[in-house]
């Protein structure tokens, strides 16, 4: 099984993992359509990891922002949000931070990425 249709089946399955765009200042754009949880949850203790993994992380995370299909890019960084709960940190300071990362509807009303 190749990675796309990896994803694809992970898009139909529902999800008790925290969503990574719910706290980030954009927020979820799929609401309570999303298929991931919305539910708080605490993350006290996240330790920081080494400097190399943390830059391998980085790495991995940005990667997920090329493409154009927003559900393919969630998927992409709930992944990386569940290998290690920095990661999760590091997604939503991008998400808050990142001037590079544009969000909108396409001609057909779905959420995409516009610009990275």
């Amino acid at each position: 099984m190749d990675d796309t249709s990896s994803m694809a089946a992970e898009l139909t399955r529902p999800s008790t993992e925290l969503c990574v765009f719910l706290h980030s200042r954009r927020g979820c754009a799929k609401g309570d359509q999303c298929r991931f949880s919305h539910l708080p949850c605490s993350e006290d203790g996240i330790t920081r990891p080494r400097k190399a993994r943390r830059q391998r992380m980085k790495e991995r995370i940005l990667q997920c922002f090329v493409g154009t299909d927003f559900d393919v890019m969630q998927v992409a960084l709930q992944r990386e949000a569940q290998r290690h709960p920095y990661a999760r940190r590091v997604i939503q300071g991008y998400l808050n931070n990142a001037s590079f990362i544009h969000f909108d509807k396409d001609d057909a009303g779905e959420f995409a990425v516009i610009s990275v």
